[in-house]
Formats: structure tokens, C-alpha cells, sequence
């Protein structure tokens, strides 16, 4: 009897172990999109407000953006977390969510990023 206490014990810890090292639900990251992104834009209300973007997107789903102003020299950088799938980054910065649509393409040195207000910006690998 205490042989079959045992097993049936060792089968429980067994089955309930397993289940703590499934990864399977863990966010992932497209490794394609690892690595630091430039792009620009203006303001829709100044066109000459130009600001240059740099997105770093770290293999461990960390990152950050820094958006500098050109002529006013204001620079901004937030911590961002991040995981996605084939079509869309799904990244907290400041806190908030957003879901923002992208396409790789030039053999994935050129990322086009689509923002949940409808914009669109392109980006370039840097090396």
C-alpha cells in the first residue's frame, strides 16, 4: 500500500512541476525586429517641428523610444515593454498599451510601423 501511495504522490508532484515550467503562454518577441529603429517625423499643426525617433527593442522584450525635436533640441526618452506577434507589437510605454501594426521589409533593415490613431511612419535599422 504505501508503494502505491507513493507513485500516485510522485505522479501528482510530477504533473503539478511541469506546469510551472510551461512556457508556451509566455510573451514572445519576433528576433527580426531586435535592435535600434530610426525614423522621422513632423507635427501636423508646425511642419517644422521635425523630431527624429529612435526605438530600441531588446531580445528580453524591454526597449525604449527617444524622440528628439530638431530645431527646439527637447529630448524624451521612456522605457518601453514590449512583445509581438507576426503582424502587430504590443507595447507599454508611459504605462499605456497600444497595439501597433508593422511590416519588415528591404530584408528587414526597414520597419514600417502603423499606429493605433491610423499614421504611419517608416523606419531604418541601424547597424
Amino acid at each position: 500500500m504505501k508503494k502505491v501511495l507513493f507513485t500516485i504522490l510522485s505522479l501528482l508532484i510530477m504533473s503539478c512541476s511541469s506546469d510551472d515550467n510551461d512556457n508556451s503562454s509566455a510573451p514572445t518577441v519576433n528576433s527580426d525586429l531586435v535592435g535600434t529603429w530610426v525614423g522621422s517625423g513632423t507635427d501636423d499643426e508646425d511642419p517644422l517641428m521635425v523630431t527624429i525617433q529612435t526605438i530600441v527593442f531588446n531580445q528580453d522584450g524591454t526597449g525604449s523610444v527617444t524622440d528628439v525635436v530638431v530645431l527646439g533640441g527637447e529630448t524624451n526618452v521612456s522605457e518601453l515593454a514590449w512583445y509581438s506577434n507576426a503582424t502587430t507589437i504590443f507595447g507599454t510605454l508611459e504605462g499605456q498599451l497600444d497595439e501597433i501594426g508593422y511590416v519588415l521589409s528591404e530584408q528587414n533593415q526597414q520597419l514600417e510601423l502603423t499606429f493605433p490613431e491610423g499614421d504611419a511612419n517608416i523606419y531604418v535599422r541601424l547597424e
